[in-house]
């Protein structure tokens, strides 16, 4: 082992060494192509630029040359018979003609002496700036007439430095003048640095003998001077050059061009300096990086050489590591399996092979799990065709190919097995298979023993909830009636008490069929679209008549909120458990609403609705437990205020239901703030208004015509005051039977039918009434009964019911479902 550590090292040596000084030669080569890159692009990039600009100038030039090649047939017009110049006209044209070239500011007609004798821009005999005497004789001098350019002159009227375009006429009567046009030195260069685009780009342009007419960026003090060596037009190719820039002297590449007036030329200077930053700007990336991967190959050599140390150690350490996972595997009560990622078998137990024995003659190490299965279908299922066969195989090759949970098979020796499959990182798929067959038995029982039990208690709630509802609507009815008569004030006092109690019974009932429902699963949300502050107002409306018989303040703090999507009659009902509590927990003070929303995601809000009281407040130690069912705060505060203990845990789980949630804060003496937090779509469209229910109606209005079936002597007596009352006719019936004959003696506007009667109850009544030939089998059809479950409800629709009524009946609920019903 020293010796292979030793060779080791200096191998690792060897190779870092070499790493090291192939980085060092690949940042060299890296940092030496990036300049020539840089360089070519700057070539390239100035050949652009002076192509350009000679294009650009050359326009200009012949612009002004042309303009000055007509200015003769230009004046004819102004000509007179005795061969001299209407100057007003003239001056008139010459105007004309500099408004149609940007680039000159003023056209004249000057003879050799330098007097002008006409201008485009006023009435004037000299020059704001006096032509170079050598440039008059040079231009009058000329054997072929042609444009020439002088050197830059400022001009005293506007202080700028300005080119003069001179070019010879044959003036009939006079002899040769010069026609002049004036061209400022910045509108020449505006021309050039169209074409020049920063980066320390110097544009000139320069007579053939090294003036400098124009340049870019604009240095006044360079105008006219002679620049050293002058541009050769014999090299003015375009291409770029080393060599001194033509404004400062610096290092550059430098591109020359010629125009198309030989003693003209352009010159394009492009800053070495400024060429080769990009290159510049990327050496310090190109060492870091390199200076990285030195580093990085350094490292790397001394984690192999810490690698090679503890590279024996942790073989010995992987086999143990095997044994000990082997001797595991051996000692599992389960079967276990382990394919790769490709489908073939890498492990197993004996346990696996025990369970299934037709597997030991293919169970080997790389065997693809499609063997396995076929091997499996041939020993369970042998009397199978091969299509069917090869199905079950296909179903089974899925199943493993997304292990998302478990399967069940029962063995041909009735053995039943539980397989619980699971995709590791690497794609592989873990198999565990437990034989359950005595769990599955017991679990069966201890299924259907539940389910049992479940429905006993469903039966027995429906049950209940009819047998107390029952009584109840005969109580609660009879005291309405007593409330609507006269009565004196003890008598009222007491009827106003009985109706109290009869509603916080019927207020329990109605919360333990919720409880059922939720518990059931069978609790479903109505999602419409609702006005969140006008659902939170008329819960506080209502309750302001409690509070202010309570002396307490009720307030509502809000604003106008979106519409919503969700179920507002549930909302409701968590708001009155809320406030009622807060109301019923609160001796003085106030009770605060405060309603609020946030934006959320996919077009959600936020809804947030606090209720806070001035109240009680709650223990610490009770807040853990405060929404669980039948508790309240203790034994003091049930004994002292009353109530189920249901209210705060079905409003927990309706707004679990709704996908939110309630919070408590308290302190003790203090008060407590309830907090519900619901997750609410936006709605599409405005949200409907239901419309009020109407007063009963007065004797003397439209009488309706009504059977009631009705089996329970109390409630006979009651639905036909209530009835009475309204101004209707009705007939009383005892059982479906007698409902189905009377429908057929006479002819009624509305059947008021209950569910549970003798002989036949109301669903079969509503079958056979429906099946009636003739107008009789549409009379509408109400249910009125003490059966309040959501599925009572349903049963009586799939009847051919039109309208549900339940126990105890509001005569106002009463009275605007005739109205419906039978209008």
């Amino acid at each position: 082992m020293p010796t292979i550590l030793r060779r080791s090292r200096i191998a690792i040596a060897g190779v870092t060494v070499v790493f090291v000084a192939g980085m060092a030669a690949v940042a060299g080569t890296l940092i030496r192509n990036a300049e020539h890159d840089a360089m070519q692009a700057a070539r390239q990039r100035s050949a652009r630029l002076i192509n350009s600009a000679e294009s650009d100038i050359n326009r200009g030039l012949l612009a002004v040359d042309v303009m000055l090649a007509g200015t003769r047939e230009l004046l004819n017009p102004a000509l007179q018979r005795n061969g001299q110049l209407d100057k007003a006209l003239s001056a008139q044209l010459l105007r004309a003609a500099i408004n149609r070239n940007l680039l000159i500011s003023d056209l004249m007609l000057v003879d050799a002496t330098g007097t002008v004798m006409v201008a485009g821009l006023g009435n004037r005999t000299k020059l704001a700036s006096p032509l170079p005497p050598a440039f008059v004789n040079k231009v009058m001098g000329q054997a072929a007439p042609q444009m020439l350019v002088s050197q830059p002159t400022l001009n005293f009227a506007t202080a700028e430095n300005a080119l003069f375009f001179a070019r010879p006429v044959e003036w009939p009567g006079v002899g040769r003048l010069l026609v002049v046009a004036e061209v400022p030195v910045a509108q020449m260069a505006a021309v050039l640095d169209r074409d020049a685009d920063s980066d320390g780009v110097q544009m000139t342009l320069e007579h053939d003998d090294g003036e400098l007419l124009v340049m870019v960026p604009e240095q006044t003090a360079l105008a006219g001077r002679r620049l050293s060596p002058p541009l050769n037009r014999a090299n003015s190719t375009g291409l770029a050059q080393p060599m001194a820039a033509r404004l400062d002297g610096q290092d550059a590449l430098v591109a020359v061009r010629p125009t198309l007036y030989p003693q003209l030329l352009i010159s394009a200077s492009l800053p070495t300096r400024q060429a080769l930053l990009p290159a510049r700007q990327q050496r310090p990336v190109v060492l870091l990086v390199t200076g990285g991967f030195i580093l990085l190959v350094l490292a790397s050599a001394a984690t192999a050489l810490w690698f090679l140390q503890i590279t024996h150690r942790a073989r010995a350490g992987a086999e143990q590591s095997r044994q000990t996972l082997d001797k595991a595997l051996a000692a599992m009560a389960d079967g276990f399996l382990l394919c790769d990622a490709n489908e073939r078998v890498v492990a197993w137990n004996p346990r696996y092979e025990a369970i299934f024995p037709w597997l030991r003659g293919v169970l080997r190490r790389g065997t693809p799990y499609e063997t396995l299965a076929y091997t499996a279908v041939q020993a369970i299922h042998p009397e199978l065709p091969d299509n069917e066969q090869r199905r079950w195989v296909q179903a089974r090759l899925d199943a493993h190919r997304r292990p998302e949970g478990h399967l069940e098979q029962q063995l041909p020796s009735g053995m039943v097995i539980h397989a619980i499959e699971r995709r590791m990182p690497d794609g592989g798929v873990v198999s565990v298979f437990r034989d359950i067959t005595s769990s599955e038995q017991t679990l069966a029982q201890a299924k259907a023993d539940a389910e049992a039990a479940n429905e006993a208690k469903s039966r027995f709630l429906a049950q209940m909830s009819h047998e107390i509802r029952t009584p109840l609507n005969a109580v609660l009815g009879t005291n309405g009636l007593l409330l609507a008569s006269g009565l004196n004030d003890d008598q009222r006092r007491l009827c106003e008490l009985m109706r109290q109690s009869g509603q916080a019974l019927l207020a329990v009932i109605n919360d333990i069929l919720d409880l059922s429902k939720i518990e059931a699963g069978r609790m479903t949300l109505e999602i419409v679209s609702f006005n969140p502050l006008g659902t939170v107002n008329d819960v506080v409306q209502l309750l302001s008549v409690r509070a202010q018989a309570q002396g307490l303040g009720l307030h509502l703090e809000g604003h106008a909120l979106p519409p919503l999507m969700g179920d507002p009659s549930r909302l409701r009902q968590i708001l009155f458990n809320l406030i009622g509590n807060a109301l019923k927990f609160t001796d003085r003070g106030d009770v605060r609403v405060r309603l609020s929303a946030t934006p959320l995601t996919d077009g959600q809000m936020q809804l947030c609705i606090e209720v806070q009281d001035t109240g009680i407040g709650i223990a610490p130690d009770m807040l853990p437990t405060l929404f669980e069912r039948f508790l309240q705060g203790d034994s003091r505060t049930a004994r002292r205020y009353g109530g189920s203990g249901l209210g705060l845990a079905i409003s927990h789980d309706l707004a679990v239901l709704m996908g939110g949630r309630i919070e408590a804060q308290s302190v003790l003496g203090q008060g407590s703030t309830f907090r519900v937090t619901l997750p609410l779509p936006l709605a599409r469209e405005a949200p409907q208004v239901a419309p009020a229910l109407p007063a009963p109606t007065s004797i003397g209005a439209l009488r309706r015509r009504i059977l009631v079936a009705e089996d329970n002597g109390v409630n006979q007596i009651l639905i036909k005051a209530m009835l009475d009352r309204l101004g209707h006719y009705c007939d009383i019936v005892a059982n479906g039977v007698e409902a189905v004959r009377q429908v057929q003696a006479s002819q009624y506007d509305l059947v008021l039918m209950d569910i549970q009667m003798p002989e036949m109850d109301g669903e079969a009544a509503t079958l056979a009434i429906r099946a009636l030939p003739g107008a009789v089998r549409k009379v509408p059809i109400v249910a009125m009964t003490a059966h309040a479950m959501a599925e009572h409800r349903q049963a009586s629709e799939a009847a051919g019911m039109n309208g549900h009524l339940s126990k105890p009946v509001d005569l106002a609920v009463l009275a605007d479902m005739i109205r419906r019903m039978a209008p």
